[in-house]
This record gives C-alpha cells, sequence and structure tokens, in this order.
C-alpha cells in the first residue's frame, strides 16, 4: 500500500513538472530553423500558398522556415517522410483534399494511417472551382454541356490533373448528379489537362479558378460557372453552380497545415496561433487572395472535423464512381 501511495505521489509530482515545462516549451520553441513540406512540384497550387506563407511565419518566429519540395504520387512521398519525422515541430506539411481525403482510399496500401500520422494545425486556405470548356464548344451554360454529353454518351471527355485529384472528384460528382457519361483523361498535372482543354482534346475541366481563369480571359476557354458559394468578382457574370441548378456541386479546394502526430500540445497551440496571426496580415492575405485562394483559418479542432466530413463525401464518391489508381 505505502508503495502504491509514493508512484502516486511521483505520478502526480511528474504531472506537475509537465504542467510548468509545458508554457517554457512553447516559449523556447523555435530554436532552430523549420521545415515546412510541400508535396507537389515548385509553382503548383499548394506550392504558392506554402512560400508565403513560409516568408511570413519566418517573421513571426525569428527562425527560417525552409520549404521543401517532395513531390510525386499524389502527395504520398511527402506524407510517408513527414509520418517518420521527428514530432518536434520542425517539420510541418502542406496538406490539402486529395491527400486527406481521397489517398486512403485510392492507396490501400500507404505505410502510413492519414488519421493517426499526422495532427492538425490550422486549416489555411479554400480554393473555389471553375468550369470551363473550350471556346469552340456550342455550350454556353453547364444544362447546356450536360444535354450535349447525354446526347453522346462516353463521347465527351474532361481533364484533370491525376487520378484523385479534386479536379476529377469534381466532375464525377457532376456524373453522379446528372447521370452524363463524360470519359475521364488524367494528364500529369493542371496545365496539360487546359492545354487539352484550349486543344478540344477534352470538352470539360473543372479546377482551382486560379489555375482556369487566365485561359478564360485570353479568349481561349469558355467559363460556365463557379463552384464557390458566391460568384467571383472577376467573373461577375458566371454563375455559382447552385445558381445553375445543381446546389450539390459546391465544392472548394482546400489546403491546410500539419505535424506529425505526437507533436507536443504547447507547440501545435503555438504553430495554430501563429497561422491565425499570419492570415491575419493583409499584406499576405492580399497576396493570397490575388492568387485566386481565400485565406480560411480554423483552428485545430473545428479543422479536424472538417477533415472528417471531407473525408465522408468524397469517400461516397470514390466509392460510388468505383474510381482505382491504376
Amino acid at each position: 500500500m505505502r508503495d502504491m501511495y509514493r508512484l502516486k505521489s511521483m505520478l502526480s509530482g511528474l504531472a506537475c513538472v509537465m504542467a510548468a515545462m509545458s508554457p517554457a516549451m512553447a516559449q523556447a520553441y523555435p530554436d532552430h530553423p523549420i521545415t515546412l513540406v510541400v508535396g507537389f512540384p515548385p509553382g503548383g497550387g499548394v506550392d504558392l500558398v506554402a512560400r508565403p506563407l513560409a516568408e511570413r511565419l519566418s517573421k513571426q518566429l525569428g527562425q527560417p522556415v525552409i520549404v521543401e519540395n517532395r513531390g510525386g504520387a499524389a502527395g504520398n512521398i511527402a506524407m510517408d517522410y513527414v509520418a517518420r519525422s521527428r514530432p518536434d515541430g520542425y517539420t510541418l506539411m502542406m496538406g490539402n483534399l486529395g491527400m486527406l481525403s481521397a489517398n486512403p482510399l485510392l492507396y490501400p496500401n500507404l505505410n502510413f494511417n492519414v488519421s493517426k500520422s499526422f495532427a492538425p494545425v490550422a486549416r489555411l486556405v479554400v480554393t473555389p472551382l471553375l468550369a470551363a470548356v473550350p471556346a469552340r464548344l456550342p455550350a454556353t451554360d453547364m444544362k447546356q454541356f450536360v444535354a450535349l454529353a447525354k446526347q453522346e454518351p462516353g463521347k465527351m471527355f474532361f481533364g484533370s490533373g491525376g487520378t484523385g485529384n479534386i479536379n476529377h472528384l469534381a466532375v464525377e460528382l457532376l456524373k453522379l448528379q446528372t447521370g452524363a457519361q463524360i470519359t475521364h483523361v488524367p494528364y500529369k498535372g493542371s496545365a496539360p489537362a487546359l492545354t487539352a482543354l484550349v486543344a478540344n482534346e477534352v470538352q470539360l475541366v473543372i479546377d482551382g479558378f486560379n489555375i482556369v481563369l487566365p485561359q478564360v480571359k485570353g479568349g481561349m476557354a469558355r467559363a460556365l460557372a463557379v463552384t464557390g458559394e458566391k460568384r467571383a468578382p472577376s467573373l461577375p457574370d458566371v454563375p455559382t453552380m447552385k445558381e445553375a441548378g445543381y446546389p450539390g456541386m459546391t465544392i472548394y479546394g482546400w489546403q491546410g497545415l500539419f505535424v506529425p502526430a505526437g507533436t507536443p500540445q504547447p507547440i501545435v497551440d503555438r504553430l495554430t496561433d501563429e497561422v491565425d496571426k499570419a492570415l491575419k496580415d493583409p499584406a499576405l492575405s492580399k497576396r493570397l487572395a490575388d492568387q485566386g485562394t481565400d485565406p480560411a483559418f480554423q483552428n485545430a479542432a473545428d479543422f479536424q472535423k472538417y477533415i472528417a466530413a471531407e473525408q465522408e463525401r468524397w469517400g461516397k464518391v470514390i466509392q460510388t464512381a468505383n474510381i482505382k489508381v491504376e
């Protein structure tokens, strides 16, 4: 009995020590450079958010935040690296919808568990998508395009930046809701998919607003609808999907910040606060908005709930449409 009381006393003392250390841990962090891992090549949508964020966090934290691109396998290479990294707050990861919501279903033999290997820090941005067709296609709105697709089942094509990307899943959702048969053509990135659209090799692309907009502004593609809740100021005459008659097609791509599971909570909390502060900076906010992404901070708890809802939504699409990585 005496030994039990002694053990309880020791555990109680240890808890007090840990509680006292927590604020000190957060204050001492960071004391050397931080790596921000991006699972895609430089210049892509995730990279374009990561770099200005890293620049701002470097100023706030007083230590360099260095972007490291580890592209390949739809972000899985980066996730595998971060999952095996030391959980000390010095390895961060940019995550997006495809990596956190689609990949666990599309790649069943991953070396890590998406739900258990990473801890969310904060949601960063959301990005509405833009549905566009070749300028020469005789369809001026979504209902006309769907009608054309139904007239020639399987003879219309849509392009994406790869299987499981949001630009793939968005069209699969449209197909499920309309019954239209449109054949998927995956490319190695959004740029070649848009090149194919302009050449009329594919007849539809639903991709990030900022990615598709230049083709529309250049007259090489025609915008049919935006997937956000509101019309875009730069394309005020283009309706939302809801206005076009497809209320279930309100879709946002999103990006967030993650750390390896097991990272001390005081450090996670510190990073969450720093991200909130960074996204409130007018210069960073404007820079992101100019790129077509909307700052949309969520703390770790709310972001975790958001991810779970997204996993459920897109998991149903993947399973119903029987999407597989070939």
